[in-house]
């Protein structure tokens, strides 16, 4: 073999392998910013839903006593322990008292308190409802044609028409009809400690008064938060805001 065909096989053989690690580097450039700033969507997304959570049990707390508390984690067991009386006793609405950490505290559940509780502190869905329903094939006398006309009642949703003294019809047959709809639920989740900690740093959130009446939740990353990752990059991230007497600095 003559040096210079040794030469060519040895610079061929470099270029392939320069060209392997470039492709690499190009690789790392490209996708390694890219997860990095989809780590930083989820973690402000996931930021923001804690607070707004956060904020919304103020509020249930607020309907129920009149007032805010700076102590986020009190908050949150006290609406949860009302829920559980509510469950306990459908009667448990007005003006309740109970104890809390030793102490009667007086409390005005509304009508729709628990409703609202249930809706706010869960994960809507849509789900697909199945019913039996009763259809009634009623006549009905035309005094403008002289003649008969033919209707059709739902048993349950129809009662006011067919009961009513006034009706001049007579039901004539009963059918079993299958209902299908697409219905909005809800799945409830439990208010936890974790609620008040903030998934970039770890730290609970800040919950304070900002006047007499007003108070804020605000992000320990406000201000702005950034740290090393892989060597070459940095996570960077301006701060995740705060709500303060129900607006949200990010909206």
């Amino acid at each position: 073999m003559s040096d210079t065909q040794s030469y060519s096989e040895t610079l061929s053989f470099i270029i392939k392998w320069i060209t392997v690690l470039l492709i690499v580097i190009f690789l790392f450039v490209v996708y390694v910013p890219k997860a990095i700033w989809e780590d930083e969507s989820y973690y402000r997304n996931l930021a923001h839903w804690k607070m707004s959570q956060l904020w919304d049990a103020q509020e249930a707390y607020h309907a129920l006593t009149g007032e805010y508390s700076e102590n986020m984690g009190d908050v949150m067991r006290f609406i949860s322990m009302v829920r559980d009386s509510v469950l306990a006793d459908s009667m448990y609405f007005g003006e309740q008292t109970l104890i809390f950490d030793g102490k009667p505290v007086t409390v005005n559940v509304g009508d729709f308190w628990a409703f609202e509780f249930d809706t706010m502190f869960a994960f809507p869905y849509m789900a697909r409802d199945s019913s039996l329903e009763t259809i009634y094939t009623a006549v009905i006398p035309n005094p403008e044609t002289g003649l008969n006309d033919t209707s059709f009642y739902n048993r349950d949703r129809d009662r006011f028409i067919y009961a009513d003294s006034l009706w001049t019809g007579w039901i004539i047959d009963t059918t079993e009809d299958m209902r299908y709809e697409n219905v909005q639920k809800y799945k409830r989740f439990n208010l936890v400690d974790s609620l008040m900690e903030c998934p970039l740093t770890g730290k609970d959130y800040i919950v304070k008064f900002v006047d007499s009446a007003k108070i804020a939740i605000v992000s320990p990353t406000r201000g702005g938060i950034n740290f090393s990752v892989k060597t070459f990059w940095t996570f960077t991230d301006t701060g995740h805001g705060a709500i303060v007497d129900g607006e949200a600095s990010w909206k």
